[in-house]
């Protein structure tokens, strides 16, 4: 397992899961304003990434899937408690795991489930016609905020994989249990805003809260509203997942 960032603070942990051609360093803040208060923290690198974009290019969804599991399976040996949180793809990640692992709490932020895009949910068919997609690499608003790190391009294989992991995830919402909090920017340029409800409504955990933060894009752990979403992640895992403050 390859690791981008990790911390040892205590017997609370979570596990942080970057999105799709992107890098641990795009949920590492939140990861640092946990860890400043306690929470021990990791975030892999998920297969095909960290490399080259050739190399993503021979992944499918559920080589990503088995390095969120290998690293949720290590948080495991360490803490008693482990939470899973993700951005965009990462936030399938997280969801997947929570509904087949015992998870203390589950942070889904910008979660693509579906996406209202004639070209998109016919990229089984697109992927044989165009070999590459340029990347979006914007995502945020805040001019202060880091460039957001992703590969200049993506094969078209993997948005098809990221399809049918979306798919995948979709059925995988009624048999979520774990307390939940979903967050979701009002401005995201790549996940459609309605996702954030659509998830809110098709989990099944009887305690879940949904969080839109009005001010952000896509990459919500690094544009406008970080800091409001920090604060309503620490008081979600400080009380068990039961409130937000």
């Amino acid at each position: 397992m390859k690791i981008g960032f990790e911390s040892q603070k205590g017997s609370t942990g979570i596990l942080l899961i970057h999105g799709l051609s992107g890098t641990p360093a795009e949920v590492e803040p939140l990861g640092n304003y946990l860890s400043e208060r306690g929470v021990s923290t990791l975030g892999p690198w998920l297969q095909g990434h960290g490399s080259s974009p050739g190399d993503l290019a021979k992944t499918r969804w559920q080589d990503w899937a088995q390095s969120a599991r290998e690293a949720y399976e290590a948080l495991r040996q360490k803490c008693s408690q482990v939470y899973v949180g993700g951005l965009s793809m990462g936030a399938l990640q997280a969801l997947h795991l929570a509904s087949h692992f015992p998870v203390a709490g589950v942070i889904s932020m910008a979660a693509p489930i579906r996406v209202f895009d004639f070209r998109f949910n016919g990229i089984a068919f697109f992927r044989f016609l165009q070999w590459r997609t340029t990347n979006l690499t914007g995502g945020i608003l805040d001019p202060s905020a880091p460039p957001h790190q992703t590969y200049p391009y993506l094969a078209t294989r993997n948005l098809y994989e990221l399809k049918k992991m979306m798919d995948h995830v979709r059925e995988d919402l009624p048999y979520v249990t774990a307390p939940a909090l979903v967050a979701q920017g009002r401005k995201d340029s790549m996940v459609p805003p309605p996702n954030g409800d659509l998830v809110y409504q098709a989990l099944g955990s009887r305690v879940k809260h949904l969080q839109y933060l009005d001010r952000s894009d896509h990459v919500v752990t690094m544009d406008y509203d970080k800091q409001a979403l920090f604060e309503k992640a620490f008081k979600f895992i400080e009380s068990g997942g039961q409130s937000l403050g």
